[in-house]
């Protein structure tokens, strides 16, 4: 019996090992998968503003096993890391607009559509002012608040007040288009396709100084007064305007300025920003401008020694002296002129560029930007994403005169000038990006192909801020103005 009992004992026990053995790999597996969960539920916690995994857990796995991991902002152009996955899922807005099946539609005079435009842009002569494909904004006032009120103009806000921008918003306009850079969208005189700048000059075959073509005699200035002030200092002036005429004014003005070596651009008021053909068609006849108007021509000049400016009625026996001294010194006169061989400057490139892109155009981008800006105030988002002691700062970016924006992002431990720069170069080489003067700008000054990174502000901001004052000076200034502006939105300009 006590055989027997043996033997069923170890039959049993027997048994029980198969048992285990042929559970033991399930039972091994298992382990492993709740032994991952607990490690990624732990991991989830350093995350801000999330504290477990949404969604399937699988997804996420897949997520962490094939994405590699670090802190180094050049990875635009390889794989993302976690955190740019994580980011990029849970910053994203799906907008309740979609601008190409209903574009930015505006009442205007004229219907026509934008189709190269960066945003789905109309025009139309006739436009419902409610309903739900009413018009996003009207040339002139409207009572509704839901339309934008535009007033466009190249005048002078010297003879037309209401062109003043504070002017403007007293009257009711939300969207001013004028010629001062402050201006939601400016519309200069400016362009790459109606002036041909990088004409070669002529030789100059007038003895006489300079030319003038002045027919408004009542300026709000003493453009006039210098003409009369120059002759008396010794400067030989041909006058073909109304005012002050000494020649037969029937000539073709741009033909006529290039056989001179100084065209008098003599505006009719001094404003800053407004800058006419007076001075455009002066470079492109490589007769070397001498400004009466705004006191910011420095801006718009395309070297520092390519124009003469007679600020006050204090000036004018000055740049009498100037004129003289350029006219009988050659090196010195064709050194005005060297900008036409070796190319304008970075600052006047990046101003003329910017009308590479229609103003109709840029009003509906600066209009599709108002409502995404608004629809982004309605949605909460992480913006930033911290994992093994690494913060990573989700940006957006985007080339002036284009309408969507792009990812980059930011590691805490190297907030710096360079890396930001170096995130948005990477961000657009990755893309094989082709910068937007390509389509206006001359090939002679479109440079090698490279992309380089001439000014980042951000979006909204207006282009005299842009250009000549805003800029983030030090890594300091980087990481505060990251810090502060979650999912920060930057436009960029490439020259």
């Amino acid at each position: 019996m006590r055989g027997a009992s043996v033997l069923r004992l170890s039959v049993a026990n027997g048994t029980r090992r198969k048992c285990i053995l042929r559970w033991m790999p399930w039972l091994l597996l298992l382990s492993l998968l709740l032994f991952i969960q607990a490690k990624l539920l732990t991991r989830s916690k350093e995350y801000h503003g999330v504290g477990t995994f949404e969604g399937s857990f699988w997804r996420k796995w897949d997520i962490t096993t094939r994405l590699p991991e670090g802190n180094n902002p050049k990875r635009s152009t390889s794989k993302p890391t976690f955190c740019e996955a994580w980011l990029e899922e849970n910053d994203k807005i799906s907008y309740s607009r979609n601008f190409s099946a209903r574009p930015i539609l505006v009442g205007h005079g004229e219907t026509s559509r934008w189709g190269d435009c960066a945003i789905g842009c109309e025009f139309q002569g006739s436009v419902a002012l409610e309903g739900a494909n009413k018009a996003d904004a009207i040339f002139g006032l409207t009572n509704d608040p839901s339309i934008e009120s535009v007033v466009r103009s190249m005048e002078s806000s010297q003879y037309y007040p209401e062109n003043n921008i504070d002017n403007a918003h007293r009257k009711g306009f939300t969207v001013v288009m004028t010629t001062s850079l402050l201006s939601d969208v400016p519309v200069g005189y400016f362009s790459w396709a109606e002036y041909d700048l990088m004409a070669p000059p002529k030789e100059k075959t007038k003895t006489v100084l300079a030319a003038a073509f002045i027919s408004n005699c009542g300026g709000h200035n003493f453009r006039l007064e210098a003409i009369t002030k120059l002759r008396e200092y010794g400067v030989t002036i041909d006058s073909y305007g109304a005012c002050l005429r000494n020649q037969d004014g029937n000539v073709n003005k741009l033909e006529t300025l290039r056989d001179y070596k100084f065209s008098l651009a003599f505006e009719n008021s001094n404003e800053d920003d407004y800058v006419t053909e007076k001075f455009w068609q002066s470079l492109v006849a490589g007769s070397i401008p001498v400004v009466i108007g705004a006191p910011n021509i420095h801006d718009f000049a395309p070297s520092s020694n390519a124009f003469l400016h007679i600020k006050s009625a204090a000036d004018i026996e000055k740049v009498a002296k100037q004129m003289k001294h350029l006219a009988t010194h050659e090196d010195s006169y064709n050194a005005s002129l060297s900008w036409k061989f070796e190319g304008p400057s970075d600052a006047f490139k990046a101003l003329v560029d910017m009308a590479v892109v229609h103003s109709s155009c840029r009003l509906c981008i600066h209009l599709g930007t108002k409502l995404r800006l608004e629809e982004d105030k309605q949605h909460k988002r992480p913006c930033k994403c911290k994992h093994d002691g690494v913060t990573t700062y989700h940006l957006f970016v985007r080339e002036r005169g284009k309408f969507e924006m792009e990812s980059i992002f930011l590691r805490s431990g190297n907030m710096t000038v360079a890396a930001l720069h170096e995130a948005i170069l990477s961000k657009f080489a990755s893309m094989n990006y082709v910068p937007i003067f390509n389509s206006g700008r001359p090939k002679l000054i479109q440079g090698d192909g490279s992309l380089k990174l001439y000014k980042m502000y951000p979006v909204g901001m207006t282009q005299r801020e842009a250009l000549y004052s805003w800029r983030l000076e030090s890594d300091k200034d980087v990481e505060a103005y990251v810090k502060e502006h979650p999912c920060a939105k930057l436009e960029v300009i490439f020259v």
